[in-house]
């Protein structure tokens, strides 16, 4: 089972991106981690994996808002029409909800079909979204 995991650079999203691709491949699956570069060239494939994660921080003092990074590399993403997608924001007290629909929004622009979404802020909330995320991916 292959993951791609693009997140990106603001905030602590890096370690969460790290924990979360940690515990998947405790579970067999291989990872690819993708730092959001908006200065990449060129298009990103989705073909190759059978899920795709997009993280970011939650960002705005009522949350809402995504990094900047994320939103310029995601368009660089190709091939993910029907592909099963998972999206995930940095816990934050308001506004998460608000940010992950922006970050799922960005998938579904592409044609993704996402299906679980988490607000990541502790060890045990990455297990919990991994567990939820192999069980997506064996469906």
């Amino acid at each position: 089972m292959r993951v791609l995991i693009l997140y990106s650079k603001e905030g602590r999203v890096g370690a969460l991106a790290k924990g979360l691709a940690n515990a998947l491949e405790r579970d067999n699956c291989s990872v690819k981690l993708m730092e959001a570069d908006p200065d990449g060239a060129g298009p990103i494939s989705g073909a190759p994996y059978e899920l795709v994660i997009l993280g970011s921080p939650s960002l705005g003092f009522l949350g809402g808002k995504i990094a900047a990074d994320l939103t310029a590399t995601s368009a660089r993403l190709s091939r993910l029409e029907g592909r099963k997608a998972a999206a995930f924001v940095s816990a934050k007290l308001f506004g998460a909800s608000k940010s992950l629909k922006a970050v799922m929004a960005l998938l579904e622009k592409q044609g993704a079909m996402v299906e679980d979404f988490a607000a990541l802020g502790s060890q045990s909330d990455i297990d919990s979204f991994s567990k939820r995320l192999v069980r997506l991916i064996h469906r």
